[in-house]
């Protein structure tokens, strides 16, 4: 009872219902029940009669056998409304048609033939083991192997066999990745194909893990297409062959290791090796490995990258070893990389186009050296809303050859003021220097490097920073689609200081194997020969497939962070670690990465005034100084560079105010006044005073008490009496609490220094400025004079009193 399909119970519980029905309903004489019944025995019978017509004897049949239960049934039912009376045979003469069709199972028994009462015995031996993997693995339902031979010796499991179908069946289309998993074997090593003489209903499958498909053993083929001058691996040799098994996540695999002769170094094409395996690149099945002489090729059932791994602040700690994990190497392992190389320096590389995870992975990186201990400088070509999500959490971040422009030469300064400190503690950087190491990422190198005005000085300063930065702790990391570095003045040099560092190749835009990846990062990568990445697993269809009209329109998955990690002459296929940045404006995942306490590495209180001294601590945006006055510039007006043991930074230039429309709108709302008479004032086209209105309003400078209405910030209003003095208006990111303590802390010290402010704090710079201009307009300092510290305007004698109403402005709790 146990092995009868749900159908097969179903159709028992009805003719037991139905036997029930038939024992007692004909004799009630109700008209209903007699019109149903004739309804369906008749419908029935109607339905068989229409069979008969088409003389298609086999339908006719299944069709009989179908309404057998209901005619029958409709018999019965007939014999005992006919009859007077209830007589003792009725009940007996429907329970025995309930009994008869339950064991008939006429409709169920059309498709479904019950199985044997035993289970099918296999056959002893390997035949046996063939038949029970292939039916337990149930690549193809309903078939069967036959003609089951070993092709080697008893001792290979190399073999062939036939796939059989039902009878007047055709044997399903197989997967052969299916296949393989069902036998453990990788993907080349199986095929199927027709047998000569015979229909679809007999294929014949070859399996062949130590032979290849047209016969002969894998040292054959790879002589013929992997060893060959021109192949692969052109004098290489196999040394070992294994094959390993699925394990959690990581797909089943065969391995082969081979080598070339003494005295030579393994050279590996990528795309002739996925040919002579059978496979397509696209799949990033193959994963091929070279270390001097030896070369490891691997090949996986199934793409062993698809799945990514969530960044943690463990994974990005790092290890006894001085390394952290970027991501998952193609064999389930973490793919580590040093953070600083054997040399000791702090530079790497980084390329990849766009979509290819590039941001996700210096976010990662940003965040390993910030738990590290280590300050970062970030700068880009252009402003990206992503990489201003990391800037919060580093020291200092911007965008253009400006900001990059001051940022190089803050950090050359800086190798004179560690200069001074190395002197002092009579060691260059180590992990004892009383200072942080520091870290510049160039992202987008190659359009800073190309502006028509600063790309000079960049290119530059970038390489006296590559060459000469290790001993102060200042390292340089290079990011970008492709790099090319022949604008750099040691270009030979710099790629022995960058090669040993850092390197990560992601998605690159050309596909023409290790030329295009030496070409994308500028020889940063050496001699290492890369795979290509597509932009999805199984981009395209192959055209066996479009052969036979099979077209499969849906997308692979994306491949989002696959690439390599890179170290000297070696090289690893990995996917990074992945952390939420969203592109719609919701909560980041960088809170889970960057240290808990969401404190920010920077320079010390030393470096940072001395820089400040230097007129280098600023926010970066000012304009380089130009001209031909005595200030440092050269003759044709480009910003002048001195040497690194003599900087002497060229003096601003008194910025000339210019007054804005903003400014004449400012200047003429002194009391509560409609739009009319403020265009009425102002000296400017009426939409333009109009988009001054808003964005005025929009930055808090100015109050719009009705529509068409407005007042200065702070001015009381027949509208709204209280205004907003009740709640200070704040710069972004700057919260109460932290006014309270930058309060706190520059009274008790009345000294009003953003650079102390942001030590003390652990806060970037940026946020430090707008602390100090959040305290002016609540009138603790004074303006700002350049680098100079602002005034304090609160005495000591009054700190206890500006802290307790600051509290309670900002319905804080107050001290204990």
């Amino acid at each position: 009872m146990s092995k009868l399909p749900m159908r097969a119970k179903a159709e028992m519980a009805a003719y037991g219902a139905s036997a029930a029905t038939l024992a007692c309903v004909p004799s009630l004489e109700l008209l209903p029940a007699h019109a149903a019944a004739a309804a369906v025995s008749g419908g029935c019978v109607w339905w068989l009669y229409r069979k008969v017509k088409t003389r298609d004897f086999h339908r006719t049949i299944r069709t009989a056998q179908r309404v057998l239960g209901p005619v029958t049934g409709g018999v019965v039912y007939a014999a005992a409304a006919i009859v007077p009376g209830r007589p003792w045979w009725e009940p007996a003469v429907a329970l025995g048609w309930g009994a008869l069709m339950s064991a008939a199972l006429p409709i169920t028994r059309s498709t479904w033939i019950p199985p044997a009462d035993t289970a099918a015995a296999y056959p002893p031996g390997f035949r046996g083991l063939v038949m029970r993997l292939w039916d337990g693995a149930e690549v193809a339902p309903d078939t069967r192997l036959e003609n089951i031979e070993q092709t080697v010796s008893p001792q290979h499991p190399d073999f062939t066999a036939d796939i059989v179908a039902p009878a007047g069946k055709p044997v399903p289309r197989i997967e052969l990745v299916d296949a393989a998993a069902a036998f453990g074997v990788p993907v080349a090593c199986v095929s199927v194909g027709d047998i000569p003489g015979t229909g679809p209903g007999r294929l014949r499958l070859t399996v062949a893990p130590t032979t290849r498909r047209g016969g002969g053993s894998i040292e054959e083929m790879w002589a013929d297409k992997v060893a060959r001058a021109g192949g692969a691996i052109p004098g290489s040799e196999i040394v070992r062959v294994e094959s390993f098994p699925a394990t959690g996540d990581l797909p089943a695999r065969g391995m082969v290791l081979a080598q070339v002769d003494a005295g030579e170094i393994a050279r590996i094409s990528h795309g002739q090796l996925c040919s002579a395996f059978g496979v397509e690149p696209e799949e990033l099945r193959l994963v091929a490995e070279s270390r001097g002489r030896e070369a490891l090729v691997t090949l996986y059932e199934s793409a062993p990258l698809k799945a990514s791994r969530r960044a943690t602040r463990e994974l990005l700690t790092l290890d006894a070893y001085g390394r952290y994990t970027i991501g998952t190497a193609h064999d389930g392992s973490d793919a580590k990389v040093h953070m600083q190389s054997a040399a000791g320096t702090l530079h790497g590389f980084l390329v990849g186009v766009t979509g290819s995870g590039k941001t996700v992975a210096l976010a990662l990186m940003c965040a390993a050296w910030a738990l590290a201990g280590l300050a970062n400088w970030v700068t880009s070509a252009r402003p990206d809303a992503q990489m201003s999500a990391v800037g919060r959490h580093i020291d200092r971040q911007g965008a253009g050859p400006v900001f990059t422009w001051w940022m190089l030469k803050a950090a050359i300064a800086l190798m004179d003021i560690r200069g001074e400190i190395n002197a002092e503690v009579r060691h260059d950087f180590s992990a004892h220097s009383p200072y942080p190491g520091l870290v510049l990422v160039l992202d987008e190198f190659n359009s800073l490097v190309g502006d028509e005005v600063l790309g000079g000085d960049i290119a530059h300063m970038t390489d006296v920073l590559a060459r000469e930065g290790r001993k102060f702790g200042i390292g340089i990391v290079f990011a970008g689609q492709s790099l090319n570095l022949s604008k750099l003045g040691g270009e030979a040099s710099l790629r022995d200081q960058v090669q040993g560092g850092i390197g990560i190749v992601l998605r690159i835009a050309a596909s023409s194997g290790g030329i295009a990846a030496r070409q994308a990062t500028g020889g940063l990568a050496g001699d290492v020969d890369l795979a290509d990445i597509p932009d999805r697993f199984n981009a395209r269809t192959s055209l066996m497939d479009r052969m036979h009209g099979v077209i499969d329109d849906v997308p692979g998955e994306t491949t989002q962070g696959v690439g390599h990690t890179v170290t000297g002459s070696a090289a690893t296929m990995m996917r990074t670690l992945y952390v939420h940045l969203p592109k719609d404006g919701s909560p980041d995942g960088l809170g889970d990465i960057f240290p808990a306490d969401g404190s920010i590495n920077c320079l010390t209180g030393r470096e940072i005034d001395a820089l400040t001294e230097l007129g280098l601590w600023h926010d970066w945006t000012t304009p380089p100084p130009t001209g031909k006055d005595d200030d440092g510039q050269d003759d044709d007006g480009t910003p002048a560079f001195g040497g690194v043991g003599s900087f002497a930074p060229p003096p601003l230039p008194a910025p000339k105010k210019k007054t804005t429309v903003k400014d004449k709108v400012l200047a003429a709302v002194d009391r509560q006044m409609t739009a009319k008479e403020i265009r009425a004032e102002v000296d400017a086209a009426a939409g333009t005073v109009r988009n001054a209105l808003s964005e005025l309003v929009a930055d808090g400078r100015l109050h719009q008490v009705d529509h068409g209405v407005y007042a200065p910030v702070g001015h009381p209003t027949d509208a709204d009496p209280s205004d907003d003095q009740d709640q200070p208006q704040l710069p972004d990111g700057v919260d109460g609490e932290l006014i309270v303590q930058a309060a706190d802390l520059i009274i008790s010290s009345q000294f009003g220094s953003p650079s102390m402010v942001q030590r003390k704090l652990r806060v970037g710079f940026a946020l430090a400025g707008r602390l100090m201009d959040a305290l002016e307009q609540l009138g603790i300092v004074g303006p700002a004079d350049g680098s100079k510290a602002r005034d304090v305007l609160v005495s000591p004698d009054a700190q206890d009193d500006v802290l307790r109403e600051l509290r309670a402005d900002f319905t804080l709790a107050a001290d204990d």
